[in-house]
């Protein structure tokens, strides 16, 4: 059976002596590494039985709450290294528990206010029985919690954070002080003290029921203590039955939001996605088959009837081939062979959409390579941005025929898609290894293990499925390669935005790929970005092309997708002179990602660095330490003034690149450029 991890996540970078804000009972907790306890759980089946969930709800008290119980299957302690190695990986963990805690919340107030809704209107048996009903009032108390309550701010979980690391701290060291008494403790250096802690931790976890119960209690009754103050908050114990409907949804006129949430949708702004940014593969392969569905450049190469199209990205050479489901072992069949050339011309942007979604939902929810996921066809509509129609009623509706028709003929294209990889390089404990890799893309199997097909018959409103190895190669170890997408890749319109959906995507690609070296700002010749889109040069009005190509660049701008753009060494005067187009064509263009990409690459800059100086045996010197520090300094409070590097960059009368590199520490910046900093950091002091 697979499970779900509805666990805790607790974890500061700070000492523990600031963090925690509160004087330690023993004086070695300050010496107990950064840790992280992550607690996996089977599933809890009642979520899903509301009639009964609600009659225990009842039977606890208007506000009973147990957000964590027994039968906890697992648990892990990470430490701070183990939690900076993997962060991408720990930090989609994170999120997705403390999500969990707020839908748990949220489903808690709801049943709340249920109860009260029976004894003002007598109409509870007709709601429990109506489970999309109650799944709707669900998702949407969730995104009223998000946004409009304490449960928003960050601070609120650093607190619980701290002050369930400072309780695991008390007691893992009262039983080590009881074990082994306060001398040989005292004796105990910094090394010995925490491979004690550990080993004692882990095994409370492990084998010691007493424990687990007693954290149990405890989480419980601080989480029980937010759902008191939400309470509070909303004064839900005086509220209306009119202000009662509006909470849960019952009634369009009181739902805002009636369009997007009243069907079995999930937020997917707020539990799948990173600032609205969505996770994605980033290796070789998953990108060429990006670029092969809108490029749609497949051919007859050699003796294979099947349509084809090479791979060749950097030290990976394959090809990609379109081969119908249908085709066991590929063998030759003439009327699949036309189908698959038929599919060819079926191709879109769309399936792109699908194929990101399918990427961002699996590596969302699976633990495993190997974990078979499941996901509602509505999630992959809702995901780029669709939506439902609404009922007649003005309270239930849902998607088009048409649309749901879409999505299973992309996912019947994405199961057609065949790689075939005859040179790579995949990292296995650490090393590089070359290997020859084949098999599909995504593989949909029931929790059997048994693959299907995609038809309206199997997929009446749920796929399962997993990945094959191509790409399960490429998510192992240290090999392991995740971008950020911008959720808008997904959700600006196939057709109209075009150029903006594709963009969007290459940038994504590409500043993954720059993370290592830091080299964000390393400028785009315009022909690349043309010919990465697809696109061609109108060579009857050129200006047409690049009319629409900065327009493109603007919307980026204006919806958050890039931070600023703008042309290196241009000279506008070229444009009235016949043959311009050309010219216009080798320019180079300075694209700025946002803060969020910059931020969660800046540990893989780091890392590449520190792995460099290592290498190298260099010791840095007082002057980069220095640099470092003012370069920090410049960042932050660029930030504060929401200023972009391009801007920073005209003030101090340096090229933005320069400006990005002293930023992050690879750059020394000369006497004149530092004394210049200064003078701008003191100028801003004042203001």
């Amino acid at each position: 059976m697979q499970k779900n991890i509805h666990g805790m996540e607790n974890l500061t970078m700070e000492s523990s002596s600031q963090s925690d804000g509160t004087m330690h009972r023993f004086p070695w907790s300050d010496k107990i590494k950064n840790f992280l306890v992550l607690c996996i759980y089977e599933p809890n089946n009642q979520y899903y039985d509301f009639n009964k969930t609600f009659k225990l709800h009842k039977l606890k008290g208007s506000t009973g709450f147990q957000m964590f119980k027994e039968g906890m299957n697992t648990s892990f302690v990470i430490w701070e290294e183990a939690y900076k190695e993997n962060e991408e990986l720990f930090f989609k963990l994170r999120v997705a528990a403390r999500n969990e805690t707020i839908s748990q919340i949220a489903q808690n107030i709801v049943f709340y206010l249920i109860s009260r809704y029976e004894k003002i209107a007598s109409k509870s048996d007709t709601i429990l029985y109506d489970k999309q009903l109650i799944e709707d009032a669900i998702y949407q108390m969730e995104n009223k919690l998000k946004k409009d309550t304490f449960l928003a701010k960050e601070s609120v979980w650093h607190d619980f954070y701290s002050w369930f690391r400072l309780r695991i701290k008390e007691w893992v060291l009262e039983e080590i002080l009881n074990l082994i008494g306060f001398n040989e403790l005292e004796s105990l250096d910094d090394d010995e003290l925490n491979k004690l802690f550990y080993h004692h931790l882990t095994n409370n976890f492990a084998k010691e029921t007493g424990f687990v119960s007693k954290m149990i209690y405890l989480v419980n009754g601080y989480v029980q203590e937010w759902v008191k103050l939400i309470i509070i908050q909303f004064n839900l114990e005086s509220c209306s039955i009119e202000r009662i409907e509006e909470l849960l949804c019952f009634k369009k006129d009181f739902c805002p939001t009636a369009d997007l949430l009243l069907t079995n949708i999930r937020d997917f702004s707020s539990s799948f996605t990173i600032h609205d940014h969505l996770l994605v593969m980033n290796n070789a392969p998953y990108q060429s088959v990006r670029d092969a569905i809108y490029k749609k450049n497949f051919q007859k190469v050699g003796k294979t009837p099947w349509p084809s199209t090479p791979i060749l990205r950097g030290n990976t050479e394959g090809f990609i081939q379109i081969i119908p489901k249908a085709s066991h072992s590929l063998h030759l069949n003439q009327s699949l062979v036309e189908e698959a050339w038929d599919q060819v011309q079926l191709l879109s942007d769309a399936d792109v959409d699908v194929f990101d979604a399918l990427c961002s939902l699996f590596l969302s929810k699976a633990r495993h390579n190997e974990d078979i996921i499941e996901i509602y066809l509505n999630d992959l509509l809702s995901i780029r941005g669709l939506k439902p129609k609404l009922g007649g009623d003005g309270r239930r509706g849902g998607y088009e025929a048409k649309q749901r028709e879409q999505i299973l003929k992309s996912l019947t294209n994405i199961q057609s898609i065949w790689i075939n990889i005859h040179k790579s390089v995949v990292y296995e404990k650490g090393k590089p290894v070359h290997t020859m890799l084949q098999g599909r893309t995504f593989i949909f199997k029931n929790h059997m293990g048994e693959e299907y097909s995609i038809s309206e018959k199997t997929c009446k409103k749920k796929i399962t499925f997993t990945i094959d190895e191509v790409f399960a190669k490429f998510l192992n170890g240290s090999g392991r390669q995740v971008a950020l997408l911008s959720i808008k890749a997904l959700q600006y319109n196939p057709y109209k935005q075009l150029w903006e959906k594709r963009l969007t995507r290459y940038l994504s690609w590409r500043w993954r790929t720059q993370a290592r070296k830091g080299t964000f700002l390393q400028p785009n010749k315009t022909s690349t970005l043309l010919e990465a889109i697809g696109e061609k040069l109108n060579t009857r009005t050129p200006s047409r092309t690049r009319e629409r190509f900065e327009k493109a660049l603007d919307i980026l701008l204006e919806d958050g997708v890039i931070a600023s753009w703008h042309y290196e060494k241009w000279d506008e005067s070229i444009a009235d002179f016949k043959g311009w187009a050309n010219i216009w064509l080798n320019s180079m263009i300075l694209i700025e990602p946002p803060e969020i990409i910059k931020d969660q690459y800046r540990s893989i800059e780091k890392k590449q660095k520190v792995q460099i100086e290592g290498n190298h045996g260099q010791l840095k010197s007082t002057n980069q330490k220095k640099s470092e520090q003012l370069g920090e300094l410049i960042r932050m409070t660029r930030k504060n003034l929401n200023l972009t590097l391009f801007q920073l960059a005209e003030e101090l009368e340096v090229s933005a690149p320069y400006v990005s590199n002293i930023e992050r520490g690879i750059k020394i910046p000369s006497n004149k450029i530092r004394m210049k900093m200064l003078k701008w950091l003191e100028k801003h002091e004042k203001q």
